[in-house]
């Protein structure tokens, strides 16, 4: 909205800086962060006033009673600063800035309704089903990939659309065909479980979150760059760049709600939030067509799904019994007695190295 402001300024003799996909990362950046810190407090008060407050679950010796009545929907905003700064200085003529907008704009909504019963309910157990989340985020990971390998809509060149990235390897890729509906499907449901999972200590899915933003903006830029995707021997995404200034916004609101959520968490995230995240997060890498590395960079997300996979369907179905002393993870790390904070920063240093090993594979190929 104000680039294209702004452009049109430029052609009557304004400041040309604008154009640049860095200089309006760094602006976005700098908005959604402010944004957040402007808003956050009186966003707080509200929803606590208006009862829109945690009811934690039980989990037997870990003591969860500290946290109940804190505010949640804490999802609202990160989504408003993210967004709002993301209209502000992305150029809305581009098809992959709008695919990101439907995927924050439809996770968000499934989240605050999730959020919104749960609350009705007094119950952390009565939100939307189960079935009901899968189903939604396979339609939109269907979508996806319809975007992705249809030729009448897909913004890629040839067929870079439905071709699997594979890192460490110069020019490896697996051209998926229409498989590319299965594995998006699959992909986006992914991306949104394993951040829901893993939001459940003060902080710890935001910084992971912002790592993986931070890797996927700097791949985008590189994808969406002739010159830089030739160099470093990635295929080049016309226009696909602008996604950098997209996930700049999101990650100066991510910083500014981790502001309020550092321990003791002034707002929780909730289901508005992580489903938010997690549908930005697996959107975006699809559309810059690295999957993997964003695996590599959100390493820690796959460990939480993981841990709880094996707790339920393998230890609890079928063998009846835990395989873990708690899942997810983060859990069976308080059953041994450690304290939250050691826990959350301690995941975020090891989402630190992931990050780095991700951006590695950049030059080690």
């Amino acid at each position: 909205m104000l680039y294209l402001l702004l452009r049109a300024l430029e052609d009557i003799g304004g400041p040309a800086v604008f154009r640049y996909v860095t200089t309006r990362s760094a602006l976005a950046f700098i908005f959604g962060f402010v944004v957040v810190i402007v808003v956050g407090r009186p966003l707080i008060h509200l929803l606590y006033r208006k009862g829109i407050r945690s009811f934690e679950r039980s989990y037997g010796d870990i003591n969860t009673t500290a946290k109940t009545g804190t505010p949640i929907m804490g999802g609202l905003l990160m989504a408003f600063g993210g967004l709002g700064s993301a209209l502000l200085w992305c150029d809305l003529t581009n098809p992959f800035v709008w695919a990101l907008f439907a995927a924050a704009v439809y996770f968000a909504g499934f989240g605050l309704l999730d959020d919104w019963l749960k609350i009705r309910h007094r119950n952390p157990d009565r939100g939307i089903g189960r079935a009901t989340k899968l189903a939604s985020q396979a339609i939109f990971g269907l979508a996806v990939g319809l975007y992705l390998a249809w030729p009448a809509i897909s913004p890629f060149p040839g067929a870079v659309g439905t071709q699997l990235q594979i890192p460490f390897l110069k020019g490896a890729f697996i051209d998926l065909g229409f498989g590319i509906l299965i594995w998006s499907s699959f992909f986006i449901a992914y991306h949104v479980n394993a951040v829901n999972i893993t939001d459940g200590l003060d902080g710890l899915a935001t910084v992971p979150a912002i790592l993986v933003l931070v890797v996927i903006a700097v791949f985008a830029y590189i994808a969406g760059n002739i010159q830089l995707s030739g160099h470093y021997l990635y295929a080049f995404i016309p226009r696909s760049s602008e996604i950098t200034v997209f996930c700049a916004a999101v990650v100066g609101a991510g910083l500014g709600f981790l502001w309020y959520v550092c321990h003791p968490a002034s707002i929780f995230l909730g289901d508005t939030g992580s489903l938010f995240i997690g549908g930005v997060l697996g959107t975006a890498a699809l559309l810059i067509r690295q999957e993997i590395v964003c695996l590599i960079a959100g390493f820690i997300f796959l460990l939480e799904l993981v841990s709880t996979f094996v707790q339920e369907q393998i230890g609890f179905k079928l063998f009846k019994r835990r395989l873990l002393p708690r899942a997810p993870l983060h859990h069976a790390f308080q059953h041994r007695g450690m304290a939250e904070s050691k826990i959350v920063v301690r995941f975020w240093i090891v989402s630190l190295i992931c990050a780095a090993m991700a951006l590695m594979t950049i030059k080690f190929r």
